[in-house]
């Protein structure tokens, strides 16, 4: 038997469906009843009216839609009812409706896309992630949904995709990478498909290069075996022996469409690195300096400067992999640095996902005790938000 949200949903949608049944004889009392004296002529009932019978046509489009994602063998949907006039397309709280429904047959009957059920590529769930959990990065966020989801909607991509995310620590670039498998895998980092490696643990010793490069190889083999859409994550990219940033070139490649390997088409590398944050914020304090908004630096004002900057780097071999020197990374995308406004609303969701009350001041005394650089200025966090959590836990005690 069906109980609590489960049971709502249910009834919710015996009411919206289309072609409910009605009782016989059931009478409407407010139809053909538009007299002034007439009590359903109340101005306040007849807005409810038309609001209840747009949700009905909306209700009707989306069950629809859904029928046909989870029985498309029975789908006989009529193109105009799909499409709806004036080319009507899902708002965002609408395929989250969608989404609902979806996640609701799915929890009893097999319906995954691509036929996987550990994919889940909730791209509307990724886009508010980015969109609101995340502070301070309007390009990451113009960034990384678009480019990842063309590429995990391509039916046949050329070549792995590869994001290189730079920026001071703090800044969200491990954050993002939460979201991304948070979002495109049942499992999170626990999926089969996803595989997390950090330089400095998985491998910090120097002469055992040759068997890292043989586990490395092997881990990546099984992965692309075991689904068919892949996601490796290196953190502390910049850290990497040559010899296994060598390993991975092949990977990268592009690829004749007869060469696409059947296990894996798809398959995303990130590259997690603090190397040359340092140059992100130079250029984004001289532009402030110059009287621009955060908000209107762009991809144009960064990019070149950071890809030149990690290319001359010397005490690293990451800018002198084939990775960089080949064009093999796609992006490489910046992550800026955070200000004191960013910090507090670091603070603000730390209270919220430990659901603790907050004040507006408690929020400004945490923010303050973060140390800003440059030393003139005072702007950037010189830890992003990478420490508000033990600060708040301080605070506390």
């Amino acid at each position: 038997m069906l109980r609590g949200p489960w049971c709502q949903l249910w009834l919710f949608l015996l009411l919206l469906l289309p072609g409910a049944p009605e009782p016989p004889g059931a009478s409407r009392p407010w139809e053909g009843t538009d007299q002034p004296g007439s009590a359903w002529a109340w101005p306040g009932f007849q807005r409810l009216q038309e609001q209840l019978r747009a949700a009905g046509a909306l209700s009707k489009r989306y069950w629809t839609l859904f029928s046909c994602q989870v029985w498309p063998d029975d789908c006989d949907e009529d193109e105009e009812a799909a499409t709806g006039p004036l080319g009507w397309r899902l708002p965002l709280l609408g395929q989250r409706y969608l989404d609902l429904l979806t996640t609701w047959y799915c929890s009893f009957k097999d319906c995954c896309p691509r036929g996987d059920c550990r994919i889940s590529n909730n791209f509307t769930g990724l886009e508010w992630d980015l969109n609101v959990r995340l502070h301070g990065q309007h390009l990451v966020q113009q960034l990384v949904l678009r480019t990842v989801r063309g590429y995990l909607e391509t039916p046949q991509p050329e070549k792995a995709l590869a994001l290189s995310f730079h920026g001071w620590s703090g800044t969200g670039k491990n954050f993002v990478a939460r979201m991304l498998v948070e979002n495109l895998y049942r499992d999170g980092l626990m999926s089969d498909c996803v595989r997390m490696f950090i330089a400095t643990f998985h491998f910090p010793h120097p002469k055992y290069v040759d068997l890292y490069k043989e586990q490395l190889m092997s881990q990546i083999r099984e992965t692309q075996q075991l689904c068919h859409q892949t996601l490796f994550i290196f953190d502390e990219a910049e850290k990497l022996h040559p010899g296994l940033l060598e390993v991975l070139g092949p990977h990268l490649e592009r690829r004749a469409p007869e060469g696409h390997r059947a296990e894996s088409p798809w398959t995303v590398f990130l590259f997690l690195s603090n190397l040359r944050g340092d140059i992100i914020n130079e250029v984004v304090l001289k532009l402030l300096k110059a009287g621009w908004s955060r908000e209107e630096i762009t991809m144009e004002h960064l990019e070149p400067h950071l890809q030149a900057e990690i290319v001359e780097t010397i005490d690293n071999g990451f800018g002198h992999s084939r990775l960089v020197k080949e064009n093999l990374i796609d992006y490489f995308i910046p992550f800026l640095p955070l200000e004191y406004r960013h910090v507090r609303l670091c603070a603000r969701d730390a209270f919220l996902s430990q659901e603790l009350l907050y004040k507006e001041e408690t929020l400004d005394e945490i923010a303050q005790m973060m140390v800003y650089v440059p030393k003139e200025e005072q702007l950037f966090s010189s830890q992003g938000c990478k420490s508000i959590s033990q600060r708040i836990n301080y605070f506390l005690s």
